[in-house]
Parts: C-alpha cells; sequence; structure tokens
C-alpha cells in the first residue's frame, strides 16, 4: 500500500502534490494540438475540516484553468453565510517524501479556489482526498502517516 509520512508543522501535517489541469482537459488540448500548461507543485495542509480540496487561485490562474460555476462553502469565518467559491477541474498526483514513488493519483478532482499564498501554503487538502486513504496523526510524536 503506498504511503507517506512526515513531522506534523505548526499548521499539521504538511504535504506536497502535484496540481495538473485534469485529464479531459489534457485530452481536450493534446486534440486541438495545443500546449498542455506544465504541472505545479504545491503545498497543501491536511485539513480534516475541509470537505473538498481548495488551491490557490493563482495555481489555478498557472494552468489556464476556467471556472466550473461556484459553490457554497461554509468557513469558520462566514459562519452560517456561505462564501460562494469558483470550482474548477484538476488533477492530482501525491507523492512519498522522496517526490519519487507516487501513492495516489486522480485523474480529475473538483476543487474550489482560495487565497492561501499570503500564509505560505497553497491550499488545504480535504476529506475528499481523505476519504480514499487512511490517517495516523502521532500527536506525542509529532509525526503523520496517510497510504493509499
Amino acid at each position: 500500500m503506498p504511503h507517506l509520512s512526515g513531522q506534523i508543522t505548526p499548521w499539521g501535517p504538511l504535504i506536497n502534490v502535484v496540481v495538473t489541469a485534469s485529464a479531459p482537459r489534457i485530452a481536450a488540448l493534446t486534440k486541438i494540438n495545443q500546449a498542455i500548461p506544465n504541472p505545479i507543485v504545491a503545498k497543501l495542509v491536511v485539513d480534516t475540516g475541509a470537505s473538498l480540496t481548495s488551491i490557490d487561485t493563482t495555481i489555478l490562474m498557472q494552468l489556464g484553468l476556467t471556472s466550473k460555476g461556484k459553490t457554497p462553502i461554509h468557513t469558520p469565518s462566514t459562519q452560517a453565510q456561505p462564501h460562494l467559491a469558483d470550482q474548477y477541474d484538476v488533477g492530482i498526483i501525491i507523492y512519498g517524501l522522496n517526490m519519487q514513488t507516487v501513492c495516489h493519483s486522480i485523474p480529475t478532482l473538483p476543487v474550489v479556489d482560495g487565497a492561501f499564498k499570503a500564509k505560505g501554503i497553497d491550499g488545504l487538502l480535504g476529506r475528499d482526498i481523505l476519504m480514499m486513504a487512511r490517517m495516523n496523526y502521532g500527536g506525542p510524536d509529532g509525526w503523520y502517516g496517510i497510504s493509499f
């Protein structure tokens, strides 16, 4: 079973993922002989409180993606009034810590946009991905492990 592990940061578990255009987008670009955007490595905080994965808007723009519509998102700061976030389709590749072994690949995943760069991260890895995995959180040891 592929897995990754690491030290828990002040943010919590922080993992590198590769964000790409979605599989259908890549197929459409290939069909019309257009350039495929380069994949982007993103630092995501594992967030068990996030139902959806969220990626910084700058990364989505670098991939040349367009919004598929808006979806209501509840956050602690929005309380009862949801925030409308733009939704995009991306591909996600999760590597082990050596960035050589693929632990999990999702060719097409709907994500929402957010503003994370000022906080020093690129987004949140939500329960939409975590539901495909097992996770251990070793708080006393400052360690986490995720297996797919």
